[in-house]
């Protein structure tokens, strides 16, 4: 995955969820555009995990698919 993307997909608006599949087959779902944080060089994300506290250190460059989701139509 491209740095650039995954900024792109982070910062569109409207924002739409994605999922993140990495090579040591972990799945990664981010919901909303303030449960991710990439570093300013790109190398790094950070995934902040609400279910389960606390976070998780993704490298960019092990990220081998991005999912983009289909919003919600469910509104609270």
């Amino acid at each position: 995955m491209n740095p650039n993307e995954l900024r792109q997909l982070l910062q569109g608006s409207p924002f739409r969820p994605i999922k993140i599949c990495t090579g040591g087959n972990k799945t990664y779902s981010i919901p909303h555009p303030e449960l991710a944080a990439l570093s300013p060089d790109g190398e790094t994300l950070i995934v902040f995990l609400p279910g389960r506290g606390g976070h998780d250190v993704v490298d960019v460059p092990q990220i081998e698919s991005v999912e983009v989701r289909k919003r919600s139509s469910a509104r609270s």
